[in-house]
């Protein structure tokens, strides 16, 4: 397990190893959970190193968005209650009679069963359950409102930031990957959207960010990150208007050198919907 107290009060795990990144907040009679993993084998034992460490129940879960490697995990800590924005509700329904379906789950992983042996342990018994508290735009947690949570969209529609006010942190799931390039392949995701909500978390001037994937970072690391997106749509922008392919997109060196890193694992995705998103 590689959750660690970032500061007190917050805990987070951005080890990777069991998808992307998630944390805690420890209010005064509860721990809120945001995001819950993957692995639900590696999920309980998160659960049982917080109720040990804080003394305190974990009554809820917020998901920052509906992505499997965010909200699988979510079993191990039953009983809980799921938040989520409107539309991560839709879109897990969604997935729940496609993709999330138990036969597609083990064909879909079935490539990485001998790379992978703890995350296809976990799918063979996994439970996935709606989120059953869901909000429009904003809902706020604890005794005195210490958490705030609102829709922003961008990466997928229903992307959400969640702010723990008494810690002056905040974690904003993947409208981030810190230092790496991002998935945006997700068919809901609006590259435009995704900017202004960048913008709007940078504007408030938080010190502490929590990224979906990558290392907890400050707003240096945010402003470049945005401006690299912004780069990228620009490119891809002048791509699509001169009829590019996304191949040779990626030949031309296209790509802002900030967000590289990790370019082989979700370029081709995120570019095939970025190009017909502006085509």
């Amino acid at each position: 397990m590689t959750l660690r107290n970032l500061v007190d009060g917050i805990f987070v795990d951005t080890d990777g190893t069991n998808g992307g990144n998630y944390g805690a907040i420890v209010l005064e009679d509860e721990v809120v959970m945001i995001d819950a993993g993957m692995i639900h084998t590696k999920s309980r034992e998160v659960k049982d190193f917080l109720i040990k460490e804080t003394g305190l129940p974990i009554l809820k879960i917020v998901f920052t968005h509906s992505h499997s490697d965010h909200v699988f995990g979510a079993q191990a800590f039953e009983p809980v209650s799921l938040i989520a924005s409107a539309p991560t509700r839709k879109r897990c329904e969604e997935n729940l009679k496609g993709d999330w379906k138990v036969e597609n789950l083990k064909k879909n992983y079935a490539d990485v069963k001998d790379e992978r042996p703890d995350l296809w342990h976990a799918l063979q018994d996994l439970s996935i359950r709606l989120p059953d508290v869901v909000f429009k735009t904003y809902i706020f947690l604890g005794n005195n409102e210490e958490i705030s949570v609102k829709l922003l969209g961008g990466h997928t529609a229903g992307s959400a930031t969640i702010i723990s006010h008494p810690h002056n942190v905040i974690f904003i799931g993947d409208l981030m990957f810190s230092g790496q390039f991002p998935y945006g392949g997700d068919p809901t995701c609006d590259p435009d959207r995704w900017i202004m909500a960048l913008e709007e978390i940078l504007n408030l001037g938080i010190e502490t960010i929590i990224p979906g994937h990558g290392p907890v970072c400050g707003l240096t690391e945010l402003e470049e990150y945005m401006q690299a997106l912004i780069d990228l749509r620009a490119n891809v922008e002048d791509a699509t208007s001169s009829s590019m392919t996304v191949q040779e997109f990626m030949n031309e060196g296209m790509i802002p050198q900030e967000i590289q890193n990790g370019a082989e694992r979700f370029a081709e995705r995120t570019l095939n919907h970025w190009f017909q998103f502006y085509g």
